[in-house]
Order: structure tokens, then sequence, then C-alpha cells
């Protein structure tokens, strides 16, 4: 098991026109994300270590790529325009996880600049495995000197909220793929695994917490697995792994903590109690606590 508390920097305010609550935190200043290291197992003698120190917060490389032309025909894609970071954080099967985090950095390496089709003319951003008409009409087509012009047709093209669909849509590929191997509930209970994404968006240049939940349901065709993605606000927690053992206290904690000067510092030093205090074997020091704040990122470790 895995302890994962995320949350946003409240260094910042903003008045709320939407709620009595006089000011909320305005979501540029970062976020921190703070994780346990231990990996452990079930054995006939109770839950036994495996692993300390293993990452459980990645960071992910975003890259968009840019088409290239020889003259007025297009020919592929070679240099990337845009490059971007983001943290996924994982509760859960360690197998499943690693499965989750490839495809999730396979489609966000891979992101390429496209055209939508209709009278006026727009690029978008694709996933590598979405329809791409550069690549479908190949050399067939000729595009002039006015358009796919970088100054004016590559600006706020990708979003957080379209990082966000990209990460949900990766885990439930990476989930579909396992599911084929799912043969009872206790396999099924096996792969169970949460996600968290840490982004801040590049157009607007404000922070977004996601929370991917594992869930399951029965259809016609059997059990599906997929993830069930909800967005944090700015007074809200995101918590993972030993949610239902910690969370009500971390929560209590971060609500006392928002009328001070020391929201991180005081989830933090919480969160760390937690970690030394439990004995469970589920959750083990060092704690690792990262932060973001656009493509800057820093990391520190709670050893003792």
């Amino acid at each position: 098991m895995t302890l994962i508390v995320a949350g946003y920097n409240q260094n910042k305010y903003v008045w709320d026109k939407d709620s009595d609550a006089a000011k909320i935190p305005d979501r540029r200043s970062g976020m921190f994300l703070l994780a346990d290291s231990l990996i452990s197992t079930e054995t006939p003698s109770g839950r036994k270590a495996l692993v300390s120190e293993f990452r459980k917060i990645v960071e992910v490389q975003i890259d968009i790529w840019e088409p290239h032309f020889i003259r007025e025909t297009f020919n592929n894609y070679l240099k990337v325009y845009q490059s971007n970071k983001c943290f996924i954080a994982f509760a859960g099967s360690t197998l499943t996880a690693q499965h989750i985090i490839n495809n999730i950095s396979g489609h966000l390496s891979q992101l390429k600049i496209d055209f939508e089709e209709g009278i006026n003319f727009k690029c978008v951003v694709r996933k590598p495995c979405d329809d791409n008409n550069l690549i479908r009409l190949g050399n067939s087509n000729q595009y002039g000197e006015d358009i796919f012009v970088p100054q004016k047709d590559y600006h706020n093209l990708l979003s957080a909220e379209f990082v966000s669909d990209v990460v949900e849509h990766s885990i439930n590929k990476a989930l579909d793929s396992k599911m084929q191997y799912v043969l009872d509930p206790t396999a099924l209970a096996a792969m169970r695994t949460d996600i968290i994404l840490a982004i801040t968006c590049p157009i607007e240049r404000r922070d977004y917490l996601y929370k991917y939940k594992f869930a399951s349901k029965v259809t016609d065709n059997g059990v599906i697995a997929y993830c069930d993605k909800t967005f944090i606000e700015a007074d809200e927690l995101a918590i993972i792994g030993m949610e239902s053992v910690y969370g009500s206290d971390i929560n209590q904690v971060a609500k006392a903590a928002l009328s001070t000067h020391n929201y991180k510092e005081n989830i933090t030093e919480f969160v760390a109690q937690c970690v030394r205090e439990d004995e469970t074997n589920e959750i083990g020091l060092p704690i690792a606590i990262k932060t973001i704040d656009g493509n800057r990122t820093t990391k520190e470790f709670i050893k003792e």
C-alpha cells in the first residue's frame, strides 16, 4: 500500500464570487506532492517490507512535435516544438502502475500538431493513436506558406484539460490490455491502481491536480476496468493509497492550515507523523516531497 498526498501551494488568494468563503487559493503558486517510499508484500507470517526509497512520484515529459515540410509538401515530424513537464503519482499495484506510466509517457512524448478539416484553418494537437490528417494525406496534399506558421498557428494548443484527457485515455488503455489476464475478483483487486496528475496549464498558467480512481463494472462483454477522473479544487487535497485510514485526519489538518501561512508545512509534518507511527508495514520512510510550478520542479526527502 501507499500514502500519497497532493495539494496546491497556498501562497496567493483571490476573492471567491461563487461561495461564502472570502478567499480561495489562486492556483498559480505551484503544487506539492508527498509520498512514502515503501514497497511491501503479504506473506504467511504477515506483511513484510520488500523495498524502501521506491519512487512513487514520476516526472513525465510532454513533447509536441511540429510538422516538417519540404516546400509545400508534408514530410513527417522531425522536431519538438514545445516541451512541458508533469508529475504522475501512483498507489496500488506496482506492476500495473509501471504499465500505466509507460503508456502515459508513450502518449505524452509523441503528441503531434495536425489540422482540423473545415472552412477555417485551425491547428490542433493529436495523440499518437488518433487519426491524423497530415499523416493520412501524406504527400498528396499541398500546403501554402501562409499556414502551419508557428508564430501564429501553434500558440495555445496544449491545455491542462487536454493532458488530463490523454492521461485518462492512457490509463484506460493500459487497464484494458491487462483485463485479458484477469479471471476472478482476486486478480481484479490485485491490479487496483490509483493515479494523480499534477500539471501547470501552459495556456492559463494555472495549476491543475487530477485524481484517477480505479473502478470496474460488469457489462454484457464481462468485467471492464477503468479510471474515474476527478479535478481537485483549489482548497482540496488529492489523497490516494491509505486514504480510508488517514484521509479524514489529513483533510482536517489541511482545513485548519488554510487560515495559516504554513499550509504545506503543516500537512507535510502530519503526513510524516502518520508514516513514522504506522505499524502495518504498508507505508514507510523516507518520504519524498516534490513540487512543480510550470516546468520548475524540486525534490527533497524526510528520512527519519
